[in-house]
């Protein structure tokens, strides 16, 4: 579902249900959101509400993310009899960053009730303020999935690097697929960024992102979820993007100290 309309807060408790109900049936998504929604209960159960936090820069493995965490925290909220609060969520700015993003990421503090924390770049000075300003904060949601750079070894639990701002990130996605993603967008009826229908597929800053040209067919781009093939998703990045905050995830890799790059 393309978010181009005034944002207004979702119902949690149907937002909850229908991922619930998802999770239950016996299917390939079935199996995908039971396990991402385990891993984001278990999150809550280790750290408790108020000490966990959303990297959301508004690419579409973060928005699926946002969606299923929210699901998570309204059965936990009602089962402990917790009124709902403000999701702490971190957004690593851009330089140069496409309006449309930041637009999204405007209606998703009001769709999904986020105490959003806009912090400028470079990565580890933007998750060192951050630090700063939430010491609370020990556990991060990233939308990693394992088929992103430099993601092959980690964990659903990974902290980061003893020289970087301390977290626990937590990686519910993590097995997912670009496909997985998609089907899952759509199946909940996720909001999503308007660029994904315009042939953008992996979304950094204006300066390193194009749309796919994978995707043209006709003289027209096609949507991001016609890719046919999910290796080539990030085909309109640059390398100079490489040092850049991603629309999925802004924590540093183990042992590597880059940024994870992916939307």
């Amino acid at each position: 579902m393309v978010s181009r309309t005034p944002a207004t807060e979702l119902d949690f408790a149907s937002l909850s249900e229908a991922t619930y109900r998802l999770a239950d049936q016996p299917t390939h998504l079935g199996h995908k959101v039971a396990s991402a929604l385990g891993v984001i209960e278990e999150a809550i159960e280790r750290y408790g509400t108020e000490h966990i936090a959303l990297s959301f820069n508004g690419g579409k493995d973060c928005t699926a993310l946002m969606h299923l965490v929210r699901a998570a925290l309204h059965k936990y909220e009602t089962s402990h009899s917790i009124d709902s609060r403000p999701l702490v969520s971190l957004y690593v700015l851009y330089k140069r960053s496409f309006f449309e993003i930041d637009g999204f990421v405007k209606q998703s503090v009001a769709r999904y009730n986020l105490d959003l924390v806009e912090k400028q770049g470079p990565m580890r000075q933007g998750l060192q303020s951050f630090k700063q300003d939430y010491p609370q904060s020990q556990a991060i949601f990233v939308g990693t999935r394992r088929d992103d750079p430099y993601s092959s070894k980690l964990g659903a639990f990974s902290p980061t690097d003893s020289d970087w701002p301390q977290f626990m990130r937590v990686n519910p996605v993590l097995d997912w697929t670009f496909e997985d993603i998609w089907a899952y967008i759509h199946s909940d009826g996720v909001h999503y960024c308007c660029l994904y229908d315009q042939g953008y597929t992996s979304l950094g800053d204006v300066d390193t992102t194009t749309k796919n040209p994978a995707l043209l067919k006709d003289g027209k781009y096609q949507p991001a979820w016609s890719l046919a093939q999910g290796c080539l998703e990030r085909s309109g990045r640059s390398s100079a993007s490489t040092n850049s905050p991603s629309s999925g995830s802004v924590l540093p890799i183990p042992a590597k100290g880059a940024d994870l790059e992916q939307c």
